[in-house]
């Protein structure tokens, strides 16, 4: 996998794994080089200060857009 993304060129990845893997995902992704995270897994991810996370909780968007049906 690391491979193919490097390959790629991926700077920007959408993290929607289950909590127990997303450390061990981003950490193969910070590997391969990838910068910047849009996290959906409901955890806080340990990566260095040149790396960007923004975290997503899903559940709460889903309320938010039913306001508006």
């Amino acid at each position: 996998m690391i491979e193919r993304v490097k390959a790629a060129g991926v700077k920007i990845a959408m993290l929607t794994v289950l909590a127990a893997a997303a450390q061990s995902v981003t950490d193969k992704l910070m590997q391969a080089g990838v910068k910047a995270f849009l996290n959906y897994a409901p955890i806080s991810l340990n990566v260095p200060n040149n790396v960007k996370v923004q975290y997503i909780d899903p559940a709460t968007h889903l309320q938010r857009m039913t306001y508006y049906l």
